[in-house]
């Protein structure tokens, strides 16, 4: 384990923030009093030196986070190079205490998949996917947080859970976990399993951030839309992953359909309050206990 990827306890706690899209610019900056950081998609400033200076700027006025969709960590392919010193530029431009990305696959050797595929739960793309871990850790000089993703089918016999998957990643190269609570939701509704079980299987000391979002049905499948306020069970999640460990930050992604602002702040001031009531909880705890 590198000096570089031991880091994420240490990591700053940075609050409950919202996903930046150009169409929420206006919003974020009028509210900006309401929101402690931002998430960026890394794609989307990759080559485009207008938008960079945009982003600068952005960077300006508040903590910045790129989360990446590209870097295919859980395939067999070997790392993009010209990709990877790009996200570094990003990360870099942001001073990002730790750089986001996905447990997931989006391209294999010779095919771009186009979408965060599920991951086949084996020894051999484990121990690929750690030594791939350990580089990007050590080359973006910060460590990497990977977030459980959503699946609308399962890889047949796989060997391990995905729990026990993130278990022995962690503590093979000390990453981080964004725990999409919003993700646990949708697969444990459409894959029929417990989501407050599945949380006490992840590596919860590990969890450095968390996404919440809004999906919305198709047909017999819910469907991780980022296009809808967050639904009660989400947030049922949520208050359960928070009563188990420390979050260091939140983020509501939203990316079509997008609501009045206000109800985006009215958000942030429910997982706010949530964070600092656990908070509370948690300190009398300290007192009974000393006491």
């Amino acid at each position: 384990m590198t000096q570089t990827a031991n880091r994420t306890t240490e990591l700053p706690f940075l609050g409950v923030g919202l996903g930046y899209r150009p169409a929420l610019r206006e919003g974020i900056f009028a509210f900006k009093d309401e929101i402690d950081f931002l998430e960026i998609i890394t794609e989307q400033y990759i080559d485009k030196a207008n938008d960079r200076d945009k982003l600068a700027k952005v960077c300006e006025q508040f903590q910045v986070i790129p989360h990446g969709v590209s870097l295919s960590i859980g395939s067999m392919s070997p790392l993009d190079r010209d990709y990877l010193r790009a996200v570094k530029q990003i990360s870099d431009l942001t001073r990002s205490p730790y750089y986001s990305e996905h447990l997931c696959m989006t391209s294999a050797p010779g095919i771009e998949i186009g979408h965060l595929s599920p991951l086949w739960f084996n020894e051999e793309t484990l121990q690929n996917t750690i030594r791939k871990v350990s580089e990007v850790q050590e080359y973006l000089g910060k460590p990497l947080i990977l977030e459980n993703v959503t699946y609308l089918f399962e890889l047949p016999a796989s060997p391990m859970s995905q729990t026990t998957f993130f278990q022995r990643l962690v503590g093979a190269t000390g990453c981080g976990v964004l725990l999409d609570a919003t993700n646990v939701f949708i697969n444990s509704l459409n894959h029929h399993f417990d989501p407050i079980a599945f949380l006490d299987e992840m590596p919860l000391d590990h969890v450095v951030q968390v996404h919440l979002a809004g999906g919305y049905w198709r047909d017999e499948t819910f469907i991780d839309g980022h296009s809808e306020l967050v639904q009660e069970e989400s947030w049922d999640v949520f208050k359960a992953l928070v009563a188990r460990c420390q979050v260091k930050g939140v983020i509501f992604e939203h990316d079509d359909n997008f609501p009045e602002m206000m109800l985006l702040v009215e958000q942030i001031r429910r997982a706010r309050n949530i964070l600092r009531g656990e908070a509370e909880a948690i300190r009398s705890w300290k007192i009974r206990d000393d006491s």
